[in-house]
């Protein structure tokens, strides 16, 4: 292998429905899992295995952080700190990186993982000075960590907090990769493989260990390397292009059912707000496969031409994951189910990359217990609107290599992956 780079177990059982890393924190090298997301730049970890306090390596800074989700989020100082990978006595060393300390949190973001590490652009990632929020207030010392506010967990109070922030000075601090990168630790570019996009589940009295011991919840993430592990994949790779930066954004040009011979354009909705950037993104963080609202509603189209019985199973699917309820069929045959096809902008304008998502994707099977079969196809989030976002379903059929240095923008090399 290439020198400057590390390739790294990861793991969907903790979190469930995300792959987890081992990073060692500080200078005890505290153990904790983060959990990876090409949709997100912010690092950041929880308290309950990471010891700031403990820590002589960190130091504070007058910089803090708020981040929101769909229906969560955080919000806590920015330190700095040494960030470490080991595997088999190798490691990388990021010496003095960025990261968020959690100190309010509206509720258990990252389920059984210990934080987030995000590996998109800095793009994504703001933190705000709070210097002259201290000074008017004769507060010392200016600066966050040991956390000066006191956040109630609730619903509003973090959003509340983020509001109050944007009132201050923000900067952009470097994302993780972008530091390891920069400070030649690391190649600008990593891989992922993985096999599911919702945790395996193969008996319901499992441990946490023994579902990471299920070969299908394990997988790797490789730090500055991917072509060379011809182990991981097969064939050829092919290339989708990265038309901008603020997320892993994609241009995707139509989608195809099985064998029939429309396409289907994505269109948008003008009655909701334009896209930014592209029509679609690659996001690591999401166990679904999320489309834009024409094109899920002619997916829904098309499987019922095929078999009325499709959109039954759907429905009882949706119905469970929306009641809190397990759909557990006993009729879902997923050899009668269409590969759905999705056609990308390639390298260059005029090429195309066909990337395919099986119905054993799609369709996860033994999700977080056994015999839940969970539909992973979704229609457009409405606060993302007129985007589509490919998540873990359709990247666990393929090796993906997020070579960021081979342009301004980067590609995205994919490969079928070697089971």
């Amino acid at each position: 292998m290439p020198k400057k780079t590390l390739k790294l177990p990861i793991n969907i059982a903790a979190a469930k429905g995300g792959y987890c890393v081992q990073m060692d924190i500080g200078c005890n090298q505290e153990q904790v899992q983060l959990l990876l997301d090409t949709g997100s730049s912010t690092i950041a970890v929880e308290t309950k295995k990471y010891h700031p306090n403990n820590d002589f390596y960190l130091k504070a800074t007058p910089y803090a952080q708020a981040i929101t989700y769909g229906s969560g989020g955080w919000a806590g100082p920015l330190v700095e700190t040494h960030l470490q990978f080991e595997s088999h006595d190798k490691k990388m060393t990021l010496k003095g990186g960025h990261i968020a300390i959690i100190e309010s949190e509206q509720q258990d973001n990252f389920f059984g993982a210990d934080g987030i590490l995000g590996l998109a652009y800095r793009q994504l990632n703001k933190a705000y000075d709070l210097t002259e929020y201290f000074q008017q207030r004769n507060y010392q010392p200016e600066l966050t960590f040991p956390w000066p506010f006191k956040i109630e967990e609730n619903k509003k109070s973090v959003r509340t907090f983020k509001n109050f922030l944007k009132g201050y000075d923000s900067i952009h601090p470097k994302a993780f990769f972008t530091e390891l990168e920069e400070h030649k630790i690391c190649k600008n570019k990593f891989s992922l493989y993985c096999k599911r996009a919702i945790v395996h589940v193969e008996d319901n009295d499992y441990s946490t260990e023994e579902l990471a011991a299920d070969p299908l919840n394990q997988g790797w993430l490789i730090l500055g390397a991917g072509e060379e592990h011809k182990e991981l994949y097969h064939g050829d790779l092919q290339i989708i292009d990265v038309v901008h930066d603020a997320y892993y954004n994609t241009q995707l040009f139509a989608m195809q059912v099985g064998d029939n011979d429309e396409l289907i354009f994505p269109k948008e909705n003008p009655e909701r707000k334009a896209a930014k950037y592209s029509n679609s993104i690659i996001d690591c963080g999401s166990s679904f496969l999320v489309l834009q609202d024409n094109l899920y509603q002619e997916l829904l189209d098309q499987l019922l031409e095929i078999n009325v019985n499709f959109i039954k199973q759907i429905e009882a699917s949706d119905k469970a994951y929306k009641t809190g309820g397990s759909y557990k069929p006993d009729d879902l045959d997923l050899s009668q189910w269409p590969e759905i096809h999705f056609y990308f902008i390639g390298e260059h304008q005029d090429d195309l990359t066909k990337v395919s998502c099986t119905p054993d994707n799609y369709w996860q099977i033994n999700a977080l217990e056994y015999g839940r079969a969970w539909f992973t196809f979704m229609q457009e989030l409405p606060n993302i609107p007129n985007k589509s976002i490919f998540g873990l379903p359709l990247i666990s059929d393929y090796f993906c290599i997020f070579d960021r240095e081979h342009d301004e923008n980067g590609v995205i090399k994919v490969g079928k992956i070697e089971l």
